[in-house]
């Protein structure tokens, strides 16, 4: 095996990009197997091996609230391993490893459409999209395999790239993907004698030309031949055989073409929590649907939600290692995702800062040997105020504490620009029962805090609820109203008329109350700075059923200024077993 030329490499190899059924073959083994029978009439360098037909990818859809969604980055993939095969001629190992140093090899993945685009739809779509591309490292080992029969001995060299089948952009109608690999041969690297290492300057070539050659004759030289390359002076292209190797490509074997079908079609979905205002909490569900297309099953590996700025709380049962799923199937998973609040209740990263990472594994059963593998990996940023208003949530956050199940936070704001000097600067702790007994009473324990820099003088007011009446106008009987006039535009219907009012208060029924508050106020009279206190609240349910306190209102003696809490726990009462 004499050495070969760098030109005699380049046009005797080929480089083909190979995508095997088998997701677990050994190729290496299956080489050395073959004993180089071609059934291929297409000419494939490996016509051995069985190749896959379809290729994988997800379908995304939006939430059902986009005002929330707004998205920033996905990957819908399937992780194929594509080989990438370099057949040449059997030469010696050194000689075969220094070229191989030498090879720049690209892998670029494209989809386009194998159908006609519908008229209707407007412009056209790109005849294709690149969805892939990356180069292998010369620091990737290959594997070589030295394949010697006897019509047609030859080295295979093989590198392993996982290719991350991606969604294209562009709407193409039944989309298909082809490899496209390409090298090329690297210049050789110059020693310190200026030589190169291999024939890019063979003996034989002309040197160039001596611009001092009509001096060699001059008698005042006394011999001496002078001498001064015109490369030294002029910048001169390199030769036509330095030229032709380093733009000649590595001629690309067989291109074949596979369709490209969903796996998964998925998608995310908002609901607002029905909680108190404080609480910006979303529900999100994620609703999984096994693609009917492909006509596979699925096993999902893994499913992981998180928030950036925030907590998810998984809702649902979300151990689905251990099932398969068939077409046509699908999933749902609900969680609960939470962000963390800024000192004014707000989010803590404004509207575009909590981003949601969606990362979802799972395998297709495509058949017994062909298992691959599909990865979701999904970004967007979720805004949790855009139902409400900014100034009611700070407003919620001033008077609760959304941190504690129990734990109410109250802060007044007076009539003036200076936040400071607008809130009362008061903490407040409420505790209680988590039920109770109709006819029995019980207690609230209410711990104040006082967070103001002097003495404060409170009290501390419960409101119960109470039942109101809307009164529709009605015709007024009063003499004073029913006279005539010329001036009817100025005359309008009575709101309150004295006959409506009266017999309304003689129809009046008593109302029973639910809950009734033995404990009329509570009154501090010396607060110093942050110093605390505890008040008790004593109550008794008269009937059964969840009930509630409509507010606690807290004074300020020295100002007159209040602040009401309305987010208060609820109270479960229960009759008295007999």
């Amino acid at each position: 095996m004499p050495p070969r030329a760098s030109a005699e490499f380049v046009e005797s190899s080929v480089l083909e990009a190979v995508v095997p059924t088998d997701s677990d073959i050994d190729i290496a083994d299956a080489l050395d197997s073959w004993d180089g029978t071609n059934d291929d009439v297409l000419g494939s360098v490996l016509p051995f091996i069985s190749q896959r037909q379809v290729l994988l990818f997800g379908t995304f859809g939006l939430s059902a609230n986009p005002n929330r969604l707004l998205l920033i980055h996905r990957h819908i993939d399937e992780l194929a391993p594509v080989y990438v095969v370099f057949r040449t001629p059997l030469v010696e190992d050194d000689t075969l490893k220094s070229y191989l140093a030498r090879l720049a090899i690209n892998v670029d993945a494209y989809a386009f459409s194998t159908a006609a685009a519908v008229e209707s739809e407007g412009k056209a779509p790109p005849p294709k999209e690149q969805i892939f591309s990356e180069t292998i490292k010369s620091s990737v080992e290959p594997i070589i395999v030295r394949h010697q029969v006897e019509d047609a001995p030859h080295a295979y060299v093989i590198w392993r790239v996982e290719v991350f089948i991606s969604r294209p952009r562009g709407r193409f109608h039944r989309p298909a993907i082809y490899f496209h690999p390409t090298a090329s041969l690297k210049p050789a690297e110059r020693s310190k004698n200026g030589t190169g290492d291999d024939e890019y300057l063979p003996s034989g070539v002309p040197t160039a030309l001596n611009l001092l050659q009509s001096f060699e004759s001059d008698a005042a030289l006394r011999g001496i031949n002078p001498r001064l390359s015109a490369l030294r002076i002029n910048k001169i292209a390199p030769g036509t055989p330095v030229a032709k190797e380093l733009t000649r490509p590595v001629r690309t074997g067989q291109r074949r073409l596979f369709r490209a079908l969903p796996a998964l079609i998925w998608r995310i979905r908002y609901s607002k929590v029905q909680s108190a205002l404080s609480d910006l909490s979303l529900m999100a569900s994620l609703d999984l649907e096994i693609a009917y297309v492909t006509g596979c099953s699925i096993t999902v590996e893994e499913i992981q939600l998180s928030l950036k700025g925030g907590e998810v709380k998984p809702i649902s049962d979300q151990k689905l290692a251990s099932l398969v799923h068939g077409p046509g199937d699908q999933l749902t998973c609900l969680y609960k995702i939470t962000p963390d609040l800024a000192f004014d209740g707000t989010p803590l990263f404004g509207r575009d800062g909590h981003v949601l990472s969606l990362a979802i594994k799972a395998n297709v059963l495509v058949s017994d040997d062909c298992r691959p593998v599909v990865n979701i990996a999904w970004q967007t940023t979720v805004d949790f105020t855009t139902d409400l208003n900014t100034n009611l949530i700070k407003a919620a956050h001033r008077l609760s504490n959304p941190s504690a199940q129990l734990k109410e936070s109250a802060e007044g704001h007076r009539q003036s620009d200076d936040a400071w000097n607008r809130v009362i600067h008061v903490t407040l702790t409420i505790t209680g029962p988590p039920r109770v007994h109709v006819g029995d009473t019980f207690h609230w324990n209410v711990f104040i805090v006082n967070q103001l820099d002097k003495p404060r003088q409170l009290a501390v007011l419960v409101l119960l609820k109470r039942k109101r009446e809307i009164h529709n106008p009605r015709p007024s009987t009063s003499s004073g109203i029913g006279h005539r006039t010329d001036k009817k535009d100025l005359l309008a219907t009575a709101v309150v008329d004295e006959n409506v009012v009266y017999a309304k208060q003689k129809e009046a029924k008593a109302e029973s109350a639910d809950l009734m508050c033995l404990t009329t106020d509570v009154r501090i009279g010396h607060l110093a700075p942050g110093a605390c206190f505890t008040a008790n609240l004593k109550f008794i349910a008269l009937t059964a059923g969840v009930l509630s306190v409509d507010a606690l209102r807290v004074v300020d003696l020295a100002t007159n200024e209040t602040s009401d809490i309305r987010d208060l726990p609820a109270i479960a009462a229960l009759e008295k077993e007999l």
